[in-house]
């Protein structure tokens, strides 16, 4: 799923994915996509960190405390230090800062799918890492 509160990123991200074979779902903000989880489950989250209505960090709170298994890959314009929220959020597994190249973004989603990578830096994450635009967290 694609979350962002501009149109012509969403719809560019959601084209970009689904010329690489993916389905891809979108919404406008963390409301929205919520709506979507209720009756769905995505393989990955890629969100906007900064949105009206129910922002990325709040998003990600909600689905961590709702259980949700999804890999997340968060945008942002601006810093945003994951290590702020420990265990309040989901794993992240990439961060892409604005402006990104699409093969940044297909890269990202390629590792963070990779269902090995998952397990491991799940399991051996004790304290927050970061390390090129990745910050773990267990």
């Amino acid at each position: 799923m694609v979350v962002d509160d501009e149109a012509v990123i969403r719809e560019l991200l959601s084209e970009v994915l689904s010329g690489k074979g993916f389905n891809v779902t979108s919404a406008k903000d963390g409301r929205e996509s919520l709506k979507h989880m209720r009756t769905n489950k995505f393989d990955l989250l890629i969100a906007d960190i900064n949105m009206p209505h129910l922002n990325g960090v709040e998003l990600l709170k909600r689905m961590k405390r709702a259980g949700r298994k999804e890999r997340v890959v968060v945008m942002t314009g601006g810093n945003f230090d994951c290590s702020e929220f420990g265990k309040e959020i989901p794993l992240i597994y990439f961060q892409l800062k604005r402006p990104f190249k699409t093969d940044e973004l297909l890269k990202a989603v390629s590792s963070a799918l990779k269902s090995k990578r998952r397990t491991v830096a799940a399991h051996s994450a004790k304290k927050t890492r970061k390390k090129d635009g990745k910050c773990y967290i267990n």
